[in-house]
């Protein structure tokens, strides 16, 4: 038996576990737990795990479909799949969500963190949820690679269609000339069709239950159910207030006196990149912090317990789908 491997990565909700369900023959596994942090924005459960399924390509030939949990926290993870599991794989496949407001961001973080990975493997960019946000555009990630000196595939697809994935597959193992695509195509077409309309007590039809449309939720809704996080303020561009969770009006203006701090600094010292970011912590006590983009900022009162790492983490997912933006191709 031949077996081959494709690795799929990505920001919370890009769609790895949607795109491996999609063709995998077998029922996938995955790790999915209810959503305690910022990707209650977007969805109500989260890979923590990994995702697995499979793909018969023929008598003697197998495709096994890995897919990585998509937040920081979860790196132990990553750090095992390039390592062991999908250490052979023949392609990473990134999905990018083009909804996210600064989805150049996330091309720039995978390919940081899974560079040497990635060098060595054909790599695909498949950006999902394009009928959502018509931009950036097919020649504005191409342009983004091309400044970077990056030449890969960039392929627009949804998800949920198995032949939007099946291309992506194609592309992984584009070099091995003897499988049969047409025929594995039209299988995993005809188990789409079956699959549209579910028994009830199926898995299928529960994991459809369970990634149906959310409701909408504003920032600060979000951030105050994520654990750790005690206080939230949304300003915009001019550290005025958008909304809060907080009527102390002394707490609101400490985030925005922060956020105009940053300003400062950066018209003192404009050889310094963007101030991204500005925090206080003292032993024992809540954190103060403010996340800082060209057009918004959010601020968060969180607990001791959360480390700076975890807070700017939750902090820029929550930034990533505000819908206060007005360049959705900021860098």
């Amino acid at each position: 038996m031949k077996s081959y491997k494709v690795l799929f990565v990505g920001s919370p909700g890009s769609g790895k576990t949607t795109a491996i369900r999609t063709i995998s023959d077998v029922e996938v596994v995955d790790t999915d737990t209810k959503v305690s942090d910022s990707t209650i924005k977007r969805k109500r459960t989260t890979t923590v795990g990994m995702d697995y399924g499979k793909l018969s390509l023929g008598e003697d030939k197998v495709l096994h479909l890995y897919g990585t949990p998509g937040q920081e926290r979860f790196k132990f993870m990553w750090d095992l799949m390039v390592s062991d599991l999908a250490n052979d794989a023949s392609a990473l496949i990134l999905l990018v969500d083009n909804t996210r407001n600064y989805p150049f961001r996330d091309i720039d973080y995978y390919l940081s963190e899974f560079w040497d990975f990635i060098v060595k493997r054909h790599f695909i960019i498949a950006v999902t949820r394009s009928d959502l946000a018509a931009e950036p555009t097919e020649a504005d990630y191409q342009n983004r690679l091309k400044e970077k000196g990056i030449f890969a595939p960039i392929i627009f697809i949804d998800a949920r269609k198995s032949m939007d994935v099946m291309d992506l597959v194609v592309s992984a193992l584009n070099q091995e000339d003897d499988i049969d695509w047409a025929e594995i195509s039209h299988r995993v077409a005809v188990t789409e069709l079956k699959n549209r309309n579910p028994d009830p007590n199926s898995p299928q039809f529960e994991w459809l239950r369970k990634t149906r449309d959310v409701p909408k939720i504003s920032i600060i809704e979000a951030a105050m159910q994520v654990r750790g996080i005690s206080g939230a303020t949304h300003l915009d561009n001019n550290q005025k207030l958008l909304d809060t969770s907080s009527n102390t009006l002394e707490c609101n203006e400490l985030f925005s006196s922060l956020a105009k701090l940053a300003a400062a600094i950066e018209n003192k010292a404009p050889q310094l990149e963007q101030v991204r970011n500005i925090s206080l912590h003292a032993p024992q006590k809540d954190s103060i912090s403010v996340f800082l983009e060209p057009d918004q900022a959010l601020g968060l009162l969180t607990l001791p317990a959360l480390t700076h790492k975890q807070i700017r983490q939750q902090a820029e997912d929550l930034l990533q789908w505000s819908d206060n933006v007005e360049n959705t191709q900021e860098a």
